[in-house]
């Protein structure tokens, strides 16, 4: 094989090894990318259950009224 060709064929061999390399990165990418996303969505129904029981918990639990608390010492008697 002349050497040229042989060069050329290396040469080929090289970017051919080079594009595995490529396409083997951006696929595992794209999963790192789908994960990510995963864990993102999993924080997000967090970020929403903890803002809607910390809601719920200001509605629930207020500070007693004076009269509520004079009434329910009344009882104790």
């Amino acid at each position: 094989m002349p050497d040229g060709l042989k060069d050329t064929q290396q040469e080929f061999e090289r970017w051919r090894f080079r594009e595995r390399q490529l396409l083997d990165t951006i696929q595992d990418l794209d999963a790192e990318e789908t994960r990510l996303q995963a864990e993102l969505a999993r924080v997000d129904r967090q970020v929403a259950y903890y803002e809607n029981l910390a809601r719920d918990m200001k509605g629930t639990i207020r500070p007693a009224k004076l009269s509520s608390l004079l009434t329910s010492f009344g009882r104790g008697r």
